[in-house]
């Protein structure tokens, strides 16, 4: 992968999420500090950008299942809701918002998958 130069609009949107974030790029910029701090305050902005990439495309793939779906047990037509749950991910804590069905007839919820394929589910 090539990498780009960031342009000087683009480092000042750094420097507005580093804001939120608590971190003070402009004195990592002007100061002397140790290259472990530099390097901290990029892992630093760069976990929360992935959060917040992960969690705004899940959201997107969540809400594009809407229909009722088939119940995987009695193929029942079942309708879809969406909840939001806390999620672990590699880079920190995202809240997932995912679909979710229960069929009354078998009494279990699943989970159906934006692409309907590999659907997971869970009895209860």
């Amino acid at each position: 992968m090539t990498r780009s130069k960031i342009s000087q609009q683009e480092w000042q949107t750094f420097f507005q999420v580093a804001k939120r974030l608590g971190i003070d790029l402009q004195s990592l910029e002007e100061g002397e500090p140790r290259f472990h701090d530099l390097e901290a305050a990029g892992h630093a902005i760069g976990r929360a950008v992935a959060q917040a990439v992960t969690e705004r495309l899940a959201l997107a793939r969540a809400e594009r299942v809407s229909e009722p779906q088939p119940c995987p047990t009695c193929g029942r037509l079942c309708p879809t809701s969406h909840r939001d749950r806390p999620l672990e991910t590699i880079d920190g804590p995202i809240e997932l918002h995912e679909p979710v069905c229960h069929c009354p007839a078998c009494r279990r919820d699943f989970f159906p998958s934006a692409s309907g394929a590999g659907a997971e589910s869970t009895s209860l």
